[in-house]
């Protein structure tokens, strides 16, 4: 383990947090010595498309967003509990779906675009002049113009990821929710055979079709690489009296204190992604957390509105194996350690579920958290 960590270890309550990549036999094997930082999740569900509207399977196909959709992305930019502009959070990293739906979202919501497709660039060089409003556009002109060249995220690094975009849907894509598997294959088939597209001797093509463990794995994948890189800037820069990021980019606001008061350091994560690919990773990482009256889709889903904010504290720890174990396939092992028995790990706690109260702009919107 690095020194760092050995001299800065923040001890907690296990029980505080939530799911653990560790099995029960494994976990009451091993002494776990929690770092003092924290990876906190802004999981933000794009905003709403015409086939959302149009109550139309998407998967990893992609759709426009409708005027609300734009208006109400416009009302999140100007929440400083979402844009990250503001005193109120700061985002060490800022992650968005490589699908269009989302990408158009996050530039909005973080200011590097207003709602219609203008950057600071296009205002700086008087492209295009302010405006006060939307006008006709948007819901009802609720949502005033993002004011780009004033309160955009100047230095901000949108990193598009395909590791966040949406569950292939397969066959049911493009098609009503309402149509099963089956329906849809056959409706595909007819379709392909009246437009000539279908020989006998010839598979049908079809959209990609992935499992929910196949989109688990990518998002797993997804957050080892922010604990590995926060776990390796936390340690190569930490001061050896207070514990605290010493760079000129730290922002104060990030660093806390646990129960116990020993300073912590929170590293904000920005994640503009799809509902699937987020009610997967709720259910995975704190299912055994959720309030049991939490809103449900007509589909019997959890209910994940477009532009709600859903926020998992991911809590890494150092995990040592009282017995002579071997690694497997979880371990997510430091680099620095020499120790093979030493790997880092990590637990999860829900802090917001399906939060919209950043929406309340709108007076057509329900600002409590849906399962409310």
């Amino acid at each position: 383990m690095p020194a760092a960590a050995q001299k800065f270890i923040d001890r907690v309550t296990v029980s505080d947090f939530g799911k653990t990549d560790l099995d029960d036999d494994e976990e009451s094997s091993s002494i776990m010595q929690f770092t003092p930082f924290t990876v906190r999740l802004h999981l933000i569900r794009h905003g709403e498309t015409l086939a959302n509207e149009r109550n139309i399977v998407l998967g990893q196909g992609d759709s426009p967003l409708t005027d609300k959709g734009l208006a109400l992305a416009g009302i999140s930019a100007k929440s400083g509990y979402l844009n990250g502009r503001t005193d109120a959070i700061r985002y060490w990293r800022t992650y968005t779906s490589d699908l269009y739906r989302a990408h158009r979202t996050a530039k909005i919501v973080l200011g590097l675009e207003d709602i219609h497709g203008n950057t600071k660039d296009d205002y700086d060089d008087g492209v295009v002049q302010q405006t006060s409003s939307l006008s006709d556009e948007g819901v009802n002109g609720i949502a005033n113009n993002i004011n780009i060249s004033n309160n955009s995220n100047n230095n901000i690094d949108l990193i598009v990821d395909p590791r966040l975009r949406e569950l292939a849907k397969g066959p049911r894509e493009g098609y009503l929710k309402t149509l099963s598997f089956e329906e849809a294959m056959s409706r595909r088939l007819q379709e392909a055979i009246k437009d000539n597209r279908y020989q006998l001797d010839q598979k049908l093509k079809v959209p990609k079709l992935e499992s929910v463990s196949d989109a688990w794995g990518r998002a797993t994948d997804w957050i080892a690489s922010l604990v590995k890189d926060a776990a390796d800037e936390y340690h190569s820069s930490v001061s050896s009296k207070k514990g605290f990021i010493k760079d000129n980019n730290s922002d104060p606001s990030c660093n806390t204190t646990t129960d116990e008061g020993t300073p912590e350091k929170i590293y904000n994560v920005f994640a503009l992604s799809h509902s699937a690919l987020i009610r997967t990773m709720v259910h995975k990482m704190v299912d055994d957390q959720l309030p049991k009256n939490y809103a449900l889709t007509n589909e019997g889903s959890l209910l994940l509105p477009n532009l709600s904010r859903t926020v998992i504290d991911v809590r890494p720890y150092y995990s040592k194996l009282k017995r002579n174990g071997s690694s497997n396939d979880r371990e997510r092992v430091d680099a620095n350690n020499k120790d093979d028995n030493i790997t880092l790990r990590w637990k999860y706690r829900l802090v917001h579920l399906a939060d919209v109260s950043h929406l309340s702009a709108d007076p057509s919107i329900n600002t409590k958290p849906p399962y409310l």
